[in-house]
């Protein structure tokens, strides 16, 4: 429980970004515990599974959006109008790029739908992520030209797979969060019950096997 006095924080943050882009890890490193799936087979993350992060007195909530890519079927579609009401949703939204691959013509997409399918008032940051594949220079150009197509609140460099700049990130969005209650008790990490996410999981493991044999 936070100190009596003590200015709560809470609210919810959508991580975006192509398939693959490190969502699953970033999501796992904020909150400290495995509760998202993480795979290079893409698509995985079926439930908005809702990680939930402290940090001080705030509450980060996750909403751990499926991949944006072009959908070509229906179900495609679902998934990707799923992730942008999820995001529309959000007090922050947070689009993670990967820095080798810079920007790509399905980050251009996003950069496009952001415009469109968000409120005017909406808070984005920007994410560089695996920033140990490149050197400084091009991180650099690659920050300029993707806040040249957006106009970023911040712009954070991270690897969420070795932990880099994941705890600036994290800090700043707990102090961008509104003030007000928390929404879940202290020691609650994601809105699933845990045996709910060790089904998914292991379920994930059975499908990956089945697909790789």
């Amino acid at each position: 429980m936070a100190e009596e006095g003590t200015t709560t924080r809470a609210g919810f943050v959508a991580l975006i970004g192509e398939p693959n882009a490190g969502k699953s890890t970033l999501l796992n490193r904020m909150v400290g515990a495995k509760v998202s799936i993480v795979t290079h087979k893409v698509q995985t993350t079926r439930a908005r599974i809702r990680g939930i992060a402290m940090e001080g007195a705030a509450q980060i909530v996750f909403v751990d959006t499926p991949g944006l890519f072009r959908p070509r079927r229906r179900l495609d579609r679902a998934m990707v109008a799923a992730a942008w009401g999820g995001a529309a949703d959000a007090d922050i939204v947070v689009l993670l790029v990967e820095a080798h691959r810079g920007l790509t013509e399905g980050v251009r997409t996003i950069l496009e739908a952001l415009r469109e399918k968000l409120p005017a008032k909406a808070r984005v940051a920007l994410a560089i992520n695996k920033i140990d594949r490149v050197k400084a220079e091009a991180l650099l150009a690659l920050a300029q030209e993707m806040n040249a197509a957006h106009p970023f609140e911040k712009t954070f460099m991270i690897s969420a797979e070795r932990g880099h700049g994941v705890e600036d990130l994290k800090r700043w969005l707990s102090a961008e969060l509104p003030e007000g209650p928390w929404f879940y008790p202290e020691d609650q990490i994601a809105d699933l019950p845990l045996r709910m996410i060790a089904a998914e999981i292991t379920r994930e493991k059975l499908t990956l096997r089945l697909h790789e044999e």
